[in-house]
């Protein structure tokens, strides 16, 4: 059985805590924030079965999209954007070595994702 993940694994308390606050304010069913190679540093998220695969998984998909972008002139994609059939997944690099998964459903307040999520994650990393 799928069971509610909540675990903060980053050592900044003040950066856990805004994640938090982002969630809920967005209405976002999970935020994760992951290395590059994949392993989870913060997670608030439900009804996924394998974490560290998911984040392997979404790490390969953002170096994916980092080759994909030196092919078209060197140029850095900012969101990643996959759309599944009841959920839509965002990822977006927010350092050299670490990125942030964002996971969508239909109360979320896409508003706030798309209109505001960059200023907010300037004020986070």
């Amino acid at each position: 059985m799928k069971e509610k993940v909540l675990e903060n694994l980053a050592p900044n308390k003040e950066l856990n805590t805004n994640l938090d606050d982002l969630k809920e304010k967005g209405k976002f069913e999970g935020i994760i924030v992951a290395s590059r190679s994949g392993e989870v540093i913060y997670k608030n998220i439900e009804n996924i079965n394998d974490i560290k695969k998911f984040a392997s998984m979404c790490a390969s998909v953002l170096e994916s999209a980092l080759g994909l972008g030196k092919t078209m002139g060197n140029q850095m994609p900012k969101k990643i954007i996959a759309e599944l059939e009841e959920k839509t997944i965002l990822i977006i690099e927010i350092s050299e070595k670490k990125f942030i998964i964002f996971i969508l459903n239909s109360q979320t307040k896409t508003n706030l994702v798309l209109n505001q999520l960059d200023e907010y994650l300037e004020k986070l990393f």
